[in-house]
């Protein structure tokens, strides 16, 4: 058995989110501790009590699903899962980095809130959209994009083989989404507040360029596969870099998956609120494991499937 932590991104968020498990698990607890402390906010209320709407404010969202996140994974390491790799889609690659050693935990939500920040103040509300294609292969995503006339639309998140996100203009996203009716393909526009992982988010990727520069970043101390390639990144040097890509950069999670599996491992844990990770890897990958952890029965039910295995 060889297992690997999914660390989930921003959309996963929801009221009340780690609030039993931080009740039960000192180690998740602490996490928000250290959240509350390193942002001068109560970030723990904001997950425990906030609501969807407070939630969905991509400034509150980053570093709540970012705390779930390295909360879900604690509790596991607490109970003595330790994985020997990791990814996290978008914002969740900063878990991963963190859960690795390159970033220090009293650190990466200082980053993180800058990140959401600059992503949130680079676009004007309403100019953008990101929107789900389903039923499409990549390439026929792809095509549609190719295909608008009414501005910029490019596909940003390659979930899994039959879904693929787009981001991009507004105009333009309706188009693709109108296109891709005609194709057969069902669109879903989804509830951000900005178009990431396109070439819109070029602000706030200058911003983190800018923000990065100066600091040092440690080489993983484990394999983390990273968003902008789907590869592994041992060089600590390249971090600031990648980080600064992934910003504007489509996510490619179908390839991350792939390589991850590829190099043997067969074990797939998604720490943090949902089960949107668990539900593309079953989606991509076969004769693999996948669990995770989001409350106290999702942990204790993961924990029961370790020790059978």
């Amino acid at each position: 058995m060889k297992i690997a932590f999914m660390f989930s991104g921003q959309g996963a968020q929801f009221p009340g989110m780690m609030k039993e498990l931080c009740e039960e698990e000192e180690a998740a607890r602490a996490v928000f501790e250290c959240a509350d402390r390193a942002l001068g906010r109560e970030i723990s209320a904001l997950c425990f009590e906030g609501s969807q709407e407070e939630l969905n404010l991509t400034h509150n969202t980053q570093p709540c699903v970012l705390a779930a996140d390295l909360a879900a994974a604690a509790a596991l390491k607490a109970h003595g899962v330790v994985p020997e790799g990791a990814a996290g889609f978008s914002l969740g690659e900063y878990a991963a980095l963190t859960w690795a050693g390159s970033i220090p935990m009293a650190d990466v939500f200082e980053i993180i809130q800058y990140r959401a920040d600059s992503m949130q103040s680079a676009v004007a509300p309403g100019k953008g959209a990101m929107a789900a294609m389903l039923g499409g292969s990549p390439e026929q995503v792809e095509a549609v994009c190719a295909a608008v006339t009414e501005g910029y639309v490019v596909a940003a998140n390659y979930n899994c083989p039959t879904q693929t996100v787009i981001s991009g203009e507004a105009a333009a996203v309706e188009q693709a989404i109108a296109l891709a009716r005609e194709r057969r393909i069902r669109g879903k526009k989804l509830a951000v507040s900005a178009p990431f992982h396109c070439a819109m988010m070029e602000p706030a990727a200058k911003k983190l360029e800018a923000r990065f520069a100066g600091m040092s970043f440690a080489a993983p101390d484990m394999p983390v596969y990273m968003n902008v390639d789907g590869r592994v990144n041992a060089d600590a040097a390249a971090i600031p870099a990648l980080l600064v890509r992934q910003a504007m950069s489509p996510v490619r999670w179908v390839q991350t998956l792939k390589n991850m599996r590829a190099d043997g491992f067969d074990t797939f844990i998604e720490c943090g609120p949902g089960r949107t990770l668990s539900g593309l890897a079953a989606k991509t990958l076969e004769d693999v494991s996948i669990l995770r952890v989001g409350d106290v029965q999702t942990l204790n039910e993961t924990l029961q499937a370790l020790q059978k295995s």
